[in-house]
């Protein structure tokens, strides 16, 4: 052995590296779990900069910009209108406490006199008649107070939490859009630094996972944006031609709603449903309830329409799922991650199995591309999308 490599460690056999890839796993799921909260954020802005990248892409390679300045302006642009939907709506909310902290002030301000008013009065139901005058209802309510009182003084710690929660959500919203803004400042650099990773004999394995997996998110991330606006117009128009009430917002709920498999979907044709149940008329002339039933079996064509024909058009199969397994993935995901966890349970879910056909393949000494784990199978093949599939 020469003098030059006595100086290098011996290399780590594979035990070795198997335990100390085991053991960095575990650390990694550790601190993933004890700063669940950061990472929630690190999630969130990695998605703003998948979905900002095209945009700074583009005007990029149109304006003949640099991607610093085509970045710096996409992000100035999303910066303002954060601050005007913010500020919008923080008007609304000054409005609505104002005049609920009006009306509550001018009740007890006009509570001793409709006392007295009240007192005064004499009811008589039926053949019985009775004399409000012979009691004491300045007592009664006086007492009645003393019980509301320490609910008031819960209430101004109420406040003062929201006003809490509002400061910590407007620090959570600067640290996304921070964060967001360098990874996609950065975001070559970046690319060829996820490509470039690579592990000795298994290079043709993981450029494909990294294709398959960029397929998975690329599909949901993308395509979501797509199908959620045309739910959206649909959904209104649907509305707005069944006389049903708050058509904008429920085609706008409508929209959202698809984010959350399964379960959104439902959620805002109940909701629709219900208006028109509690709508005072209806165009057709028909019960409430008969009314009520119409909008929803007609929400109800319209989504499994979309499912059909337009989600396997935007999206592709990537993320053809069994129903059970997006149950299942929604489950799972709001307990780990709550609302965020519920959004992206899909992609999440079909990233598992991914990784999980790989790694039931290798170690039964399976290979996990004959037959591929990263096309769809033939049974997701016979379906509506091969109908509308351009003739090659």
């Amino acid at each position: 052995m020469s003098q030059e490599s006595s100086r290098y460690s011996p290399p780590w056999q594979s035990t070795t590296r198997v335990i100390v890839a085991i053991l960095l796993l575990i650390l990694l799921g550790l601190l993933a779990i004890r700063f669940r909260s950061v990472v929630m954020l690190l999630i969130l802005a990695g998605i703003l900069t998948f979905l900002m990248v095209p945009v700074v892409r583009w005007l990029h390679s149109r304006a003949r910009l640099s991607w610093a300045v085509a970045t710096n302006i996409c992000f100035l642009f999303l910066l303002l209108l954060i601050i005007i939907a913010l500020t919008a709506s923080g008007l609304v909310l000054v409005q609505q406490l104002q005049s609920v902290y009006q009306s509550v002030e001018s009740f007890f301000t006009e509570l001793p006199d409709r006392i007295d008013e009240v007192s005064q009065q004499v009811v008589e139901v039926g053949p019985w008649v009775i004399d409000i005058s012979q009691f004491d209802l300045t007592s009664s309510i006086e007492q009645a107070l003393t019980y509301v009182e320490p609910f008031l003084g819960q209430a101004s710690d109420l406040l003062t939490g929201i006003a809490a929660v509002v400061i910590e959500t407007f620090a959570r919203i600067f640290f996304v859009l921070a964060l967001a803004y360098f990874l996609t400042l950065d975001n070559a650099r970046i690319r060829k630094a996820w490509w470039s990773i690579n592990v000795p004999g298994y290079e043709y394995d993981l450029d494909r996972m990294r294709s398959a997996l960029s397929n998975i998110w690329n599909s949901f991330l993308r395509g979501q944006l797509i199908v959620i606006v045309i739910v959206a117009i649909l959904s209104w128009i649907l509305f707005s031609a069944l006389g049903v009430r708050f058509s904008l917002a429920l085609g706008i709920l409508a929209g959202v709603s698809k984010l959350i498999p399964v379960v959104g979907p439902t959620l805002a044709g109940t909701i629709a449903a219900l208006v028109a149940l509690f709508q005072p008329s209806n165009w057709f002339g028909v019960t409430p309830i008969a009314y009520a039933i119409i909008v929803g079996i007609c929400v109800l064509i319209l989504d499994q329409s979309i499912d059909y024909l337009v989600v396997p058009r935007v999206m592709g199969t990537s993320l053809n799922l069994h129903p059970v397994l997006i149950i299942v993935g929604v489950i799972i995901g709001a307990m780990v991650a709550g609302i965020l966890g519920i959004l992206l349970s899909a992609p999440a879910t079909a990233t598992i199995i991914l990784i999980g056909r790989y790694t039931y393949r290798k170690l039964v000494n399976l290979s996990p591309w004959d037959p591929p784990i990263d096309e769809p199978s033939e049974e997701r093949e016979r379906s509506l999308f091969r109908i509308f599939r351009r003739k090659t």
